[in-house]
């Protein structure tokens, strides 16, 4: 995937209040690709709404032994939903709601900005999304 703007990456990391969205770290942050990038990528540039602000240890734990805990609260989302998205012509990596764990709210992404959901409408959401996989991943946390 292309690397996002300058412009980008200080939109979202003042959407997210300039801290990791995980532990709140104000120190090393990067921008987090939500939907797995791979190899190669692609040449379109991600939105806002599939980027998060983390930092350095987080991001990298994401993709290791925070995996489950990054899907349940949407910091990552699974590659099969982005595939589903593409084919669908939707973002639907947008669908998904975002655990802001230092504030410990809820929100969905739009336009740039954090929407406050409460705790049951993400829940309902993440089911509606990923089905009993979702419940699956809990249990597994």
């Amino acid at each position: 995937m292309a690397d996002p703007t300058a412009a980008d990456r200080q939109a979202v990391y003042a959407r997210d209040v300039f801290r990791c969205v995980r532990c709140g770290g104000e120190q090393l942050l990067t921008v987090q690709h939500r939907a797995a990038v791979g190899m190669g990528g692609t040449k379109l540039r991600p939105t806002t709404t599939e980027l998060l602000t983390a930092c350095l240890i987080c991001n990298e734990a994401f993709e290791g032994f925070l995996q489950t805990g990054a899907l349940l609260n949407g910091w990552k989302v699974p590659r099969w939903l982005q595939e589903k998205g593409k084919r669908e012509g939707m973002n639907l990596v947008g669908d998904v709601p975002v655990y802001y764990a230092v504030e410990r709210i809820w929100c969905v992404l739009i336009m740039g900005a954090r929407m406050h959901i409460t705790e049951q409408q993400a829940l309902a959401t993440m089911r509606d999304i990923y089905g009993p996989q979702y419940d699956e991943w809990r249990l597994a946390a």
